[in-house]
């Protein structure tokens, strides 16, 4: 049997001295406790973690850390978040608007209401649940409008329901849609992909989101192993990025959001706003991000080519 965590709070100013204690150099112990009572212990071991030797139960701190080098990471972490968070804001609301249109084109207002059209129909009738319960806890102006001026006995449509679903409800939806329905692909061909490819788009949402939730909660991100692991084209008509080494890491969603960008928005700065930010970490640090040092010259960071898979 695992034994109960028993472990007494500790004030910022024991923590702070715990840290001190273990050799952290680079800052005293008044401006550490400062630091503490703003960024939780815990938050902070992360970014510790690299500069320890994490095999003593001690885990002291390495004769070549500093605080700055930590701090640094913390901050760039920040702001590659922030990249991270608002470039998947632009995919998921093209997503979403490719989904309400498509659909409702062909197979009317209410189709996601139509379990015809979803090859899981129990899945489909609990993503209709909590579909459902978003509009009600919404409080968008449009919802207000369509409840006083029409029959809210009917479900509202699509454009404006899926405005108040989550991005991971809303691919929930489009990953439960048959493959043999055409709009299916219509909505993939308008990411660069093709009928046989599918899947791979229906991957890179559900990536995309686990990393969205990851950047919404303030986690760290730049060297997390992310457990929603992306599936890649095994040949393209054009090479866009040289073959993965880890597609666990935040490289290969920074290459996927990139690839996506260039079709949906492609005048969103990314690439300007992320060269910085990267190049600010130490090239030591390139590994545990899954990045290339050579990263800037990949044709996919150097052209706005598309591609088909």
């Amino acid at each position: 049997m695992k034994p109960a965590y028993e472990k007494p709070p500790l004030s910022t100013e024991k923590q702070a001295k715990k840290l001190l204690d273990r050799g952290l150099k680079g800052i005293n112990s008044s401006d550490l406790e400062t630091r503490l009572k703003s960024v939780n212990y815990y938050r902070l071991r992360g970014y510790t973690y690299p500069y320890q030797d994490n095999s003593l139960d001690n885990t002291p701190f390495l004769e070549d850390s500093h605080w700055d080098y930590i701090w640094n990471d913390y901050v760039l972490d920040s702001q590659l978040r922030g990249l991270i968070f608002e470039s998947i804001g632009h995919i998921e609301i093209a997503f979403r608007t490719q989904l309400e249109l498509v659909m409702s084109l062909k197979y009317g207002s209410r189709w996601y209401c139509d379990s015809r059209y979803f090859y899981d129909s129990a899945r489909h009738k609990k993503d209709l649940e909590e579909l459902q319960k978003d509009w009600e806890f919404s409080s968008e102006d449009f919802k207000k409008h369509y409840e006083t001026k029409y029959d809210d006995s009917l479900e509202p449509p699509a454009w404006m329901i899926f405005e108040t679903a989550t991005f991971g409800l809303t691919s929930k939806f489009y990953n439960n849609i048959k493959y043999d329905i055409i709009e299916k692909t219509e909505i993939a061909k308008f990411f660069g992909f093709t009928k046989s490819s599918v899947k791979i788009l229906e991957s890179w949402i559900r990536h995309l989101n686990t990393v969205r939730n990851i950047c919404a909660h303030h986690s760290r991100l730049f060297s997390r192993v992310n457990i929603t692991r992306p599936v890649f084209p095994r040949a393209i008509a054009r090479r866009w990025v040289n073959p993965w080494v880890k597609d666990d890491r935040i490289y290969a969603s920074v290459c996927i959001i990139k690839k996506l960008l260039d079709i949906c928005n492609p005048e969103f700065d990314f690439l300007t706003r992320l060269k910085p930010i990267v190049n600010n970490f130490r090239k030591e640090q390139f590994a545990s991000m899954g990045i290339p040092d050579n990263w800037e010259s990949e044709e996919l960071f150097c052209s706005n080519i598309t591609f088909t898979t």
